[in-house]
Parts: structure tokens; C-alpha cells; sequence
């Protein structure tokens, strides 16, 4: 039976993890026995036991450390927000700093085995942020959970979706890069899935080996949620002025494989995507992704036309909205170094500027567009009158003004090198999940020339499937 009141219930709560950590560590398999052990002790401890006082005045919170103690601390910490103790949960107080410090400092190998506790943990700061109006306090906590507890990011959860939304009410957009630059490859596995390690303290090879439907690091997810994770890490990335990055997620949203024919969620991809390639490169590709399955395609255009047409506008250079507009002038001015290597600064403003006369301001124009990077070329300032200036092109890219040292394209290539290891590694373990997948193994026992003639390769064919139940949405605003 548990202990009930504080005094002897705190033995065992101190109890696991051994502190200090002995010599030699516990192995993965008395890891895992003793913290179950104390999962189920906490289960069957009175909610009121852990609000009680402690001898000496203070509680819980008090005595246990949210990173050597991550259980009970959680569990400490649940109970006094279902309590409404400690003034409850409000930005500011003493409980909110106890709660933003855990998402700070938790232990995430214990947390693996507590993730029903952490979600409604996370839960609770987004939900305080909210009544209190004042979201931002919780974009820096649970930021700092999802990366603690997966650094890599990899594996999708419902917590990246509540954070990139909590962003986007909250319109800090920058603070949300650090996990939206972060590639997702990965789901949680199901329970039919074969995991990369047999327990959850395990290493494993992938963050998909512990993030299970089993230790419920995750909600249920559907096919709606992937779409929204990666439309509003879309607007997020527009809202950078982040267009590369945006049509990247624009096109996963447009190429998720459906039954139908199209979502409204991907009918408004779809005319993002075509703002967000105006915006980049002052048109449109040929042709969209070439994965986009035929129905879908057919729909996204046919609902939006509109835009289809706004890019028309955009090659003739007459556009009413301002972003569209904004970026046919750099285009504009841009483009003129194809042609030119030098041209006098009046010239240029009688081409691009809608104010043909105001030649200081085309020189502001340019010096922006220079500091960020947009054009490569020179302003020379001859003399006080901007009439007298030439702005010159750069004719390779040594003369760029902002040339990249060689250091500089060194760190950028190895960045593309690690980039490009990590989707390997992940691409190989995913073929590895597939080869001791059902299906494939179905697949396999089928007479060859069943295989041939569903193929038509001698590849592996794998049934058309979705990773979660997908839903016809086309009636969602």
C-alpha cells in the first residue's frame, strides 16, 4: 500500500533515480523496472498528499529537483494545478514558475514513461497563457520541452502542433524557428510497429523508437493535424518573408496523399503557394510538384483560379497588393543586371519605382535591398545629388558585396553535409521499419507473379496508406 501522508510518502519519491548516480549505471533493464515501480506508487497516491505540507514548512516542490526528480515533481506539480493551489496557474506566479522551470529541466529519459502527465502539463501553461491574454509566456517553455525532450525534432507530435499555433495567435513568428527549421521525418509508431530499441530508456537510433502511441508522448493524431502543423509553419514562414522555407511546407501540405479530391486546407496551400513563388522567384513553376496526385491538382486549381490570375497580373507588372507589388520592383531592378552592368540611378527609378521622380527614395530602395542580400550589385555615390549616382551590377560572385568568405561557404557546406547524413540515416531507418512491416511481409509471401503484375517492377509495392485515419475536410472554413 502507498503512503499517504508526506512524511513517509517522501522516502520513496527520493528514492529513484539514486542520487548521487552510482558508479555503475543502472542497466536499461533495472531502469525500467524500478521507474514503472514508482509510476505505480504515484498512481495510487490521494491527489491531497501531494499538496500537503512537509515538517518544516513548504512542500514538495520544495524538497524534490524537477531534474533528478522528474516523476514525482510532475506529478507534485499536476496536483496543485488541479488543486488550485498556490494561486493555481497564473502567469507570474509562483506555481507558473515551477511549472515553465520542469519544461526547462526535465529529465527526458523519465519523462518517456510519464508522457500522458507531460502533455497535460503543457496543456495547462498554454491554457493559463491564454486565459491571462498573454501567450507569449508560453512560447518559450514549451519550445524548450518539445527540443528537451527530442532534440532533433524529428518525430512529429501533437505538441509541435499546439506550439507553431500558439506562435501564430501570439505573433512571434521568430520564435518559432528554432523547431520549425527542424526537419520532420517521422511518426509516432504504432503498436504494431517495430521500435528500435526494447524499452524506452533504451538509445535508440531514432526519437520514433520511444515517441509510441505506448508512451503516449503524443496525442492521437489525424490526417487534419499533419496538414495544419505544416500550413502554419507556411504562414509562419511568409510572415519571416521566409518564401523557400514556406513553399517547402506549401507543398507538403499539397502532395499528403488523400482518397478524395482535395481538401479546402489544400486549396489554400495551393493559393499560398502561388503567392509564395511569386514572392521567391516573380513567377510560377512549370508545373506543380510532380507528387500532387491528379485529383487533387484538378481541384486546387479549379478553387483557385483567382490567384492563378494574380500571377498573370504580376508578369504584365500591374498588382493592387502590396507584398505582390513590392516584390515585382525588386524583380524589376534585379532583373535590369541581366541586361546592364551599370546604369545611372534616374534610369532605374524610371523603370521600377512607381514614383518616377524621386530618385532619393529609389537609392533608400536599393540600399535595403543590398544590406539584405536581395541584389548583388553596388550604389556609387558620386557627388551629393542622387540623379549624378550609378548603380552597378555584380558580374560574378566574387564582386558581390557580400561575398561569402571562404570559412563561410566552408560552415555552409558542412551544414548541407550533416543535413544531407541526417535524412540518410533517417531514410535508412525507414526502410529498415518497412522491410519487418505487415504489409511488406504480406506482400512477400504472394506468389511472385502476383508481385510482378501489381508492380510492374520487382520492386517492393507497399499499400496505399496513410500513417492516421484521414478525413474529408472540404467542408472546414
Amino acid at each position: 500500500m502507498a503512503p499517504r501522508d508526506v512524511e513517509s510518502l517522501l522516502p520513496r519519491l527520493l528514492s529513484f533515480p539514486p542520487h548521487p548516480p552510482p558508479q555503475v549505471p543502472l542497466s536499461d533493464t533495472v531502469y525500467d523496472k524500478e521507474i514503472r515501480a514508482l509510476r505505480i506508487v504515484l498512481n495510487s497516491v490521494p491527489a491531497n498528499s501531494f499538496t500537503g505540507g512537509v515538517p518544516n514548512g513548504g512542500d514538495l516542490l520544495d524538497i524534490l529537483h524537477p531534474s533528478i526528480n522528474t516523476l514525482p515533481y510532475l506529478y507534485v506539480l499536476l496536483a496543485h494545478i488541479n488543486a488550485g493551489k498556490q494561486n493555481s496557474l497564473t502567469v507570474g506566479g509562483s506555481l507558473w514558475l515551477k511549472a515553465t522551470a520542469f519544461l526547462e529541466r526535465f529529465d527526458p529519459v523519465q519523462v518517456r514513461y510519464v508522457g500522458t502527465e507531460f502533455r497535460r502539463l503543457v496543456t495547462s501553461v498554454r491554457d493559463a497563457a491564454l486565459a491571462g491574454n498573454r501567450l507569449i509566456a508560453a512560447v518559450r517553455p514549451i519550445r524548450s520541452a518539445i527540443l528537451r525532450l527530442d532534440p532533433s525534432s524529428s518525430c512529429f507530435t501533437s505538441t509541435h502542433l499546439l506550439f507553431v499555433r500558439l506562435c501564430l495567435q501570439a505573433s512571434t513568428f521568430q520564435a518559432a524557428k528554432p523547431v520549425l527549421d527542424k526537419d520532420i521525418y517521422e511518426f509516432p509508431s504504432s503498436a504494431e510497429a517495430p521500435r528500435t530499441g526494447p524499452l524506452p530508456c533504451s538509445q535508440h537510433d531514432t526519437s520514433s523508437g520511444f515517441i509510441t502511441d505506448q508512451t503516449e508522448l503524443s496525442a492521437a493524431l489525424s490526417y487534419r493535424d499533419v496538414l495544419q502543423y505544416f500550413m502554419c509553419g507556411a504562414m509562419i514562414s511568409m510572415a519571416l518573408r521566409e518564401w523557400n522555407r514556406a513553399i517547402t511546407f506549401l507543398e507538403v501540405v499539397l502532395t499528403a496523399p488523400t482518397k478524395s479530391h482535395g481538401s479546402q486546407i489544400q486549396v489554400e496551400a495551393y493559393k499560398k503557394w502561388v503567392l509564395a513563388n511569386l514572392l521567391a522567384r516573380g513567377e510560377l513553376p512549370g508545373s506543380l510538384p510532380r507528387t500532387i496526385s491528379p485529383q487533387v491538382a484538378e481541384q486546387v486549381r479549379t478553387l483557385g483560379k483567382p490567384y492563378e490570375a494574380v500571377a498573370e497580373i504580376f508578369k504584365t507588372g500591374i498588382s493592387h497588393e502590396h507584398d505582390v507589388l513590392d516584390a515585382y520592383r525588386q524583380f524589376t531592378i534585379a532583373k535590369l543586371g541581366s541586361t546592364y552592368a551599370a546604369l545611372p540611378l534616374p534610369i532605374v527609378t524610371r523603370r521600377s519605382s512607381p514614383d518616377s521622380d524621386n530618385h532619393a527614395e529609389t537609392a533608400q530602395y536599393i540600399a535595403r535591398m543590398i544590406n539584405s542580400g536581395q541584389l548583388s550589385a553596388t550604389l556609387d555615390q558620386q557627388g551629393q545629388d542622387p540623379q549624378s549616382w550609378i548603380l552597378r551590377f555584380a558580374t560574378s560572385a566574387n564582386t558581390e558585396p557580400r561575398a561569402r568568405s571562404e570559412q563561410e561557404q566552408y560552415e555552409e557546406l558542412a551544414r548541407q553535409a550533416s543535413r544531407a547524413s541526417k535524412l540518410a540515416d533517417h531514410i535508412r531507418e525507414t526502410n529498415r521499419k518497412l522491410s519487418v512491416s505487415k504489409e511488406y511481409i504480406n506482400w512477400m509471401k504472394q506468389p511472385k507473379n502476383d508481385q510482378t503484375a501489381q508492380s510492374g517492377t520487382g520492386e517492393p509495392m507497399l499499400p496505399e496508406s496513410l500513417p492516421f485515419d484521414e478525413e474529408d475536410i472540404m467542408a472546414d472554413g
